[in-house]
């Protein structure tokens, strides 16, 4: 996926005639972002259980999938550029 949107990138840097450059995060990284994502969307599920307030649990949802998204995406790292 990052890929992907560091191509979209390139192609419209091009287009505007602008030069940005996005990181490209480390597998060690992607696994550190993914880690603190489920643990601390774990904690918003659990306070939306347990509070009356909803929107913690749908933003712990949100976090877990992203924790999800990440472990996914250091995955396809093959190396640590």
């Amino acid at each position: 996926m990052i890929k992907e949107v560091n191509r979209a990138c390139e192609k419209l840097n091009d287009t505007l005639g602008i030069s940005v450059e996005l990181p490209n995060p480390k597998k060690k990284a992607l696994k550190t972002a993914a880690v603190c994502n489920l643990v601390v969307g774990a904690g918003l599920v659990a306070a939306g259980i347990l509070f009356p307030s909803k929107s913690c649990a749908l933003l712990g949802g949100i976090s877990v999938i992203s924790s999800a998204v990440l472990n996914k995406e250091s995955k396809s790292k093959t190396h640590e550029s």
